[in-house]
């Protein structure tokens, strides 16, 4: 793979990178630069395409600019948009400055809610394939086994919530499987492309973009997406600023890099032989030359000194050296590779840390008793100062601002990858609506409304997780809980969250509101066929879940035949049902089962340009669990898998699905007719000394964590 770097990466799950960072996986001097040989593990290294990216559908294409979306950016941020717009049918063209994907692991950890989002996309078992659960903490003082501990709040899955913990995947592990399912939905990624110009009218964007051979392009796009990372190109020339502070003064290296004999640490864990570990310098080669001899007493010691060896560094624990003068010193077995994540911290914040392979190895010697020797092969390595901040606004005109663009993370609670696919995964059905069903344009001033409140909530969060570990107290800290997992985080409140209930649930009922996620839920239709809700909502389409008739689900019922054809009533039939200018459509039988979406796929049932699909589906049974959270009423699920309209009257539907398409009038007062808006002043950020996350379910417990696990 083509050689690539970057200067800043976080040590901790799902973590962002600063202010001061360039866009994700943006191509830098300032960092040690490293071969990352193609990965054989269940899924192929990525090419580089140099073909034109996937163009506008024949009914676009007179309607919209020649590109209906352009994507800055291909980190995990633009390539989930991207993923989702082509299974929508709305043509992206994605570009990224680098020459290939981001080859860190940086942010590692894939929140529950994200794991929902990734199934939706069709990449769920990849992802469940490739990683695994985040391992237990071992200190160490020395060549001296301490105590252990968990950094997680772990818990069982249940019924409305089938992924309980945060799960392991390196970042670019994730974006590889985000890439080839882009490819697989005929879309592509035009590398080596900058952004070099931006203008934009009441029509479009007019977006130059530059590359290493030929004249520059001047391309015309419907929407621009700022996907670029916290120092983002597009962001800079629309003028929005960004605003934060320093969560940390101390800076932090960190590394991707492979253990001599670490594939053997598994049988070698037990054995009591302590000595130099015996160098594979042909390997080590690629990443620069080890010192074969030094160790924690320096150059020239002999093979039989007391160090460890790579094969007492098991790949059943998060390894932690924190008593060391200079710094707290980790060692993370990435799931699912042969790798390690070496995190360092320096107490001094006045520290440069040196990011070149003999200085990784020479740091690893001098705080674990480890030997230089030990480290094999430095994939890649960064350094970086924990920040937060967020951009005074996501939407300017016709551009938005997504991921790390719009907002930066301390990398605690790994809260950075997962905000940012959230992102998008909010923004993509919006652009849908409105590029190829006739939404009014008002309705992506939602995108901000939503979204803005969620990263302002999120960044106060992962601040008061990074300095929950009093820093006189080696191993002190706080446990992550429930609250990282960003299934609780609502859209309620906001203008597309409309409550028709009468009377409505008491707040403290367990009832859902709208703007909640709608959580799964056994369930039998009205044909008797039982489902899990989740396959129901899978697919880019509103869903109409009818719970008034529904009785609680026998502990085993027998289902009928499946019916032969499932069907898709389209947003126009509901209309002429509300004004009775024809009969309702039947309810589906069960959960249709979506077809394989293509990037000219046609998901309206009528064909008709302006409609999208809605399936409705009336629940005969249900289990103790939805009755309790879902009640006695119909609830329109938004194609993000968040509850839209709750009301006991089905023909409230249509009116929701006009007031989208009609969109949000300039004179709506937040909150009207739905309860108190959310509300986060523009260009405000989160307090750093403040918690923002009142209401969340949290579980934070005083616990043992390195300072570099933050």
């Amino acid at each position: 793979m083509a050689t690539r770097s970057t200067p800043h990466a976080s040590p901790a799950p799902g973590a962002t990178v600063s202010p001061d960072a360039p866009p994700e996986g943006a191509t830098s001097g300032v960092t040690s630069r490293v071969m990352r040989p193609a990965r054989a593990v269940g899924v192929s290294a990525p090419g580089v395409p140099t073909g034109p990216a996937t163009g506008p559908s024949p009914q676009l294409a007179a309607e919209a600019a020649p590109t209906a979306v352009l994507i800055v950016g291909a980190g995990p941020t633009g390539l989930t948009l991207a993923c989702d717009l082509a299974r929508r049918g709305v043509p992206a063209r994605v570009i990224e400055q680098s020459a290939t994907l981001f080859p860190g692991a940086r942010g590692k950890g894939i929140q529950p809610r994200t794991r929902e989002i990734f199934d939706d996309l069709g990449i769920g078992p990849a992802i469940a394939r490739l990683g695994g659960p985040y391992p237990l903490m071992q200190r160490w003082r020395g060549r001296q086994r301490l105590e252990e501990w968990d950094m997680l709040d772990r818990a069982e899955p249940h019924e409305g919530s089938p992924y309980r913990e945060t799960w392991m995947v390196p970042q670019w592990r994730t974006q590889e499987v985000l890439y080839e399912r882009l490819r697989e939905l005929g879309g592509s990624v035009e590398f080596r492309t900058r952004l070099t110009g931006l203008h934009q009218d009441a029509h479009g964007v007019s977006a130059t973009l530059a590359k290493p051979s030929g004249p520059d392009e001047t391309v015309r796009a419907g929407y621009v997406i700022a996907a670029d990372g916290g120092r983002s190109t597009v962001r800079r020339l629309t003028g929005v600023t960004m605003s934060g502070h320093a969560v940390d003064p101390m800076p932090i290296l960190v590394a991707d890099v492979r253990l001599a004999a670490s594939h053997d640490a598994a049988s070698d864990t037990a054995s009591d032989t302590l000595g130099a570990v015996t160098p594979a310098s042909d390997e080590a080669g690629a990443a620069g030359s080890a010192d074969e001899t030094a160790g924690p007493g320096g150059t020239g010691a002999a093979e039989g000194s007391e160090w460890l060896t790579a094969a007492h560094i098991d790949r059943d624990h998060w390894h932690v050296w924190s008593e060391d003068r200079d710094g707290s010193t980790a060692l993370c077995p990435l799931a699912g590779t042969d790798t390690f994540q070496l995190l360092a911290q320096f107490d001094d914040p006045d520290a440069v840390p040196d990011t070149s392979p003999d200085a990784v190895r020479r740091l690893l010697a001098e705080r674990t008793s480890l030997p230089a020797s030990a480290v094999r092969e430095v994939l890649w390595a960064s350094d970086f100062r924990p920040r937060a901040a967020m951009a005074e606004r996501f939407r300017t005109g016709r551009v938005f601002l997504l991921g790390d663009a719009a907002h930066v993370h301390s990398p605690a609670g790994g809260q950075g990858l997962n905000t940012s696919v959230q992102d998008a995964y909010n923004l993509g059905w919006k652009l849908e609506r409105v590029l190829r069903h006739g939404a009014h344009e008002s309705l992506l001033d939602t995108y901000e409304e939503e979204r803005l409140p969620i990263a302002a909530e999120v960044l106060g969060l992962s601040t008061r997780l990074h300095r929950g570990r009093p820093l006189d107290e080696a191993g002190g800290g706080v446990r992550m809980g429930s609250d990282t997992h960003q299934l609780t985080l609502s859209y309620a409140g906001g203008w597309l969250a409309v409550d028709r209930r009468a009377p409505r649930p008491a707040p403290d009922s367990g009832v859902l509101r709208p703007g909640d996620r709608a959580p799964n839920a056994r369930c039998v239709d009205a044909a008797g066929q039982e489902f899990a809700l989740f396959d129901a909502l899978q697919g880019p389409h509103f869903t109409l879940l009818d719970f008034r008739s529904a009785h609680a689900l026998p502990d085993a019922p027998t289902p009928l035949d499946r019916p032969a054809t499932q069907s898709e009533p389209s947003e126009s039939a509901f209309r002429a049902a509300a004004t009775g200018a024809a009969t309702a459509p039947a309810p589906a039988a069960g959960p249709p089962t979506p077809p394989e979406p293509t990037p000219d796929h046609h998901h309206d049932h009528d064909h008709d340009h302006d409609q999208a699909p809605l399936r409705h589906i009336v629940i005969r049974h249900a289990s103790a669990h939805a009755q309790q959270r879902y009640g006695k009423a119909v609830f329109l699920i938004r194609p993000d898998g968040y509850i839209g309209l709750i009301t006991n009257d089905p023909s409230d539907v249509p009116g929701y699905l006009t007031r989208i398409r009609h969109g949000r009038p300039a004179t709506t007062p937040p909150g009207a007719d739905h309860g108190a808006a959310p509300h986060v002043a523009r260009g405000a950020t989160p307090d750093a000394g403040r918690d923002t996350t009142a209401g969340a379910d949290r579980t934070v417990e005083p616990t043992s964590v390195a300072p570099a696990s933050r």
